[in-house]
């Protein structure tokens, strides 16, 4: 249970943890090798054993001369900074350098053959000890210092994710405004991944107001063609169907099969359910001009035998949205001229009337967009422009210096 715990904890103390460990082993190795390299004891005692001799032999020599025998001292004591005491055979003390030594580390015996001379006791500062406990603490504060400093590496570390942990949890609450600010931590992968989910939160925010503006607009296009369908519905009760009431009938049962279409078309677009296949451009602009009731003669082309990529469904929706805007709000089709240009397909629509507006110009392909301030230009343009970027190609339209508006539509082609 507790090892479930550590697992799902938070990433910053799961990486303090686990730098912690780390460090830990990495000290048990650390004094594992020095360990290792330390020469033996069986050495140093040879070692010392020998150093013993040679300063008993020294004081030897000089034992009966107390002079010598106080300079040597002096000289060792100076030599290996340490404390010394000389005492005699019946250890009463002879002569000390420094503090001299009461509760000596080691003693070495000073004897001429068999005979006992004395000793030298040999006292070693306390501050120039190193033992085997002092170098275990260095080794343990080492560790608790790079711990330490792991701990803040890791906050450091984790500290942009957590921002992206609540602007994730925002965004799943409702919140779509939420964005990942992560100031100077904004580098590395961890700056992609705040930039990809602030795009996604700037498209999914964009994409619910869109659908809730459609949704407005929609409810409110919609109740015209049906509030006349239920009067003349009424008149055909009251009456005998008579040819005139049928076809406006028939006119209204057209434009909300329109308007539905174009909803359709639009929700594929969002979701991205468009297949594209080879087109043979002519044939689907001859199509779309006989079902608008569009004159062909109207229709220059200046294409040679080429094929487009694209989806029909969207395509024919495209032109019939192109169509319909210069039959109703542009006085008529005046012409269509299908070129080409720079290995683009480039489909443009000349209409009659004066002309967009300086304040229309720039958002006649917005969605539900009042022109004039009382027609509604609906989804027909707004549609094209976004079948138009998901074919790879561009929309957008111009007044002409002869008079009327050229609505352009073009699209990659295939050779």
């Amino acid at each position: 249970m507790r090892f479930r715990r550590f697992v799902r904890a938070r990433l910053h103390r799961q990486l303090f943890m686990w730098l912690g460990i780390t460090i830990t082993f990495t000290g048990m190795v650390v004094s594992l090798v020095v360990t290792a390299l330390r020469p033996d004891a069986s050495s140093m005692q040879s070692d010392v054993a020998r150093i013993e001799r040679f300063i008993g032999e020294r004081f030897e020599r000089v034992w009966d001369a107390p002079v010598d025998r106080h300079q040597l001292a002096m000289d060792i004591g100076k030599a290996f900074e340490v404390d010394l005491t000389l005492l005699d055979a019946k250890g009463k003390a002879l002569d000390q350098v420094g503090a001299g030594c009461v509760n000596a580390q080691f003693s070495v015996p000073v004897t001429r053959g068999s005979n006992p001379l004395g000793s030298l006791q040999v006292c070693i500062d306390k501050r120039r000890r190193v033992p085997g406990f002092t170098f275990v603490l260095a080794i343990a504060a080492a560790c608790l210092s790079l711990w330490g400093a792991s701990g803040a590496l890791a906050r450091k570390l984790v500290r942009p994710l957590s921002d992206l942990i609540r602007v994730t949890r925002d965004i799943g609450s409702g919140n779509l405004s939420s964005r990942v600010r992560l100031g100077r931590h904004h580098m590395g992968e961890v700056g992609v991944l705040a930039d990809s989910v602030n795009d996604m939160a700037r498209r999914i925010e964009r994409q619910l107001n869109d659908q809730r503006e459609l949704l407005a607009a929609v409810s409110h296009e919609i109740r015209s063609p049906l509030a006349r369908l239920r009067v003349l519905v009424e008149l055909l009760r009251d009456s005998s169907a008579d040819s005139v009431t049928l076809g406006k009938v028939e006119r209204e049962i057209v434009e909300v099969d329109e308007l539905i279409g174009k909803l359709l078309a639009n929700s594929r677009l969002d979701f991205g359910t468009f297949s594209l296949q080879p087109l043979e451009p002519c044939v689907v602009f001859v199509r779309a001009l006989e079902r608008a009731s569009v004159a062909p003669e109207l229709l220059h082309n200046e294409l040679p035998e080429l094929t487009v990529k694209g989806d029909p469904t969207l395509l024919d929706r495209a032109l019939a949205n192109l169509l319909e805007n210069a039959q109703k709000h542009g006085g008529g089709v005046e012409s269509v001229v299908l070129t080409l240009v720079e290995g683009r397909l480039r489909v443009t629509v000349n209409d009659r009337g004066p002309g967009f507006s300086e304040q229309a110009l720039g958002r006649v392909f917005d969605a539900f967009f009042r022109g004039d301030g009382s027609s509604s230009l609906g989804l027909g343009l707004a549609l094209v422009e976004r079948i138009a970027r998901a074919h790879g190609g561009r929309a957008w339209a111009e007044n002409r210096a002869e008079g009327g508006a050229s609505v352009h539509f073009e699209i990659p082609v295939e050779r």
